[in-house]
């Protein structure tokens, strides 16, 4: 069997990220996911191109909908 068979080399946002849809990110992970590093994700979050979904104790989250928007405008 040949490997063009077995592999697929195109692959959607959903394809990937789609088992996500509802999951709440921290700020480190936010950050990972946007590929920034935390003082760009913190100046993300104070000038509001972001804002948490969530704040537990001093931990804030994201949703990954709103993270995947800010991803398609960067």
């Amino acid at each position: 069997m040949s490997q063009s068979m077995c592999v697929r080399e195109t692959f959607s946002h959903d394809d990937l990220f789609g088992h996500l849809n509802d999951t709440r990110f921290s700020a480190q992970e936010a950050a990972k996911y946007l590929e920034v590093s935390m003082p760009t994700f913190r100046r993300y979050v104070q000038s509001q191109k972001i804002k948490p979904v969530e704040i537990v104790g001093r931990k804030q989250l994201f949703s990954s909908g709103d993270l995947r928007k800010l991803k398609r405008i960067s």
